[in-house]
């Protein structure tokens, strides 16, 4: 039951963030067999050394005894694999569309330094246009 639930993380995982999603299920299937692989193999150097059975039945108890036994983490990392390459194909966010390009927005600098307004830019109000006229005549400009 362990294995299973780790199998499904690893899984899910690798068919979040692994690019194509379907190269997330495939190492996430790759990687639980070669875990089932490598304690079989380990089981099996490990048969003729004195005093194994302890850890060997921890082994079984883990990975399970056959080779059928690891067809459930494989199912279980496969699944979580697919439903999680689904779901973060599902909501990922599409590109932003473009409103304005850049000649709209571009402004340029007049001689002194300063930028100059574009067309559409600033909304002309009467009350701060008369405001600034009245200024500039007490001022004398």
């Amino acid at each position: 039951m362990i294995m299973m639930a780790a199998c499904a993380v690893l899984g899910a995982v690798l068919g979040l963030y692994a690019k194509p999603r379907w190269l997330g299920v495939a190492i996430a299937l790759a990687l639980v067999a070669g875990i089932e692989g490598g304690e079989r193999f380990f089981i099996d150097l490990i048969d003729q050394q004195p005093n194994r059975e302890l850890l060997i039945g921890r082994l079984h108890a883990i990975f399970g005894e056959t080779w059928l036994d690891a067809v459930g983490p494989m199912a279980a990392a496969v699944a979580g694999a697919v439903f999680a390459a689904i779901m973060g194909k599902v909501m990922e966010r599409e590109s932003r569309t473009v409103v304005i390009n850049a000649d709209e927005i571009r402004r340029k600098a007049g001689k002194d330094g300063r930028y100059a307004r574009l067309e559409g830019m600033i909304q002309e109000r009467e009350a701060p246009t008369a405001a600034k006229g009245r200024l500039d005549s007490i001022l004398g400009q």
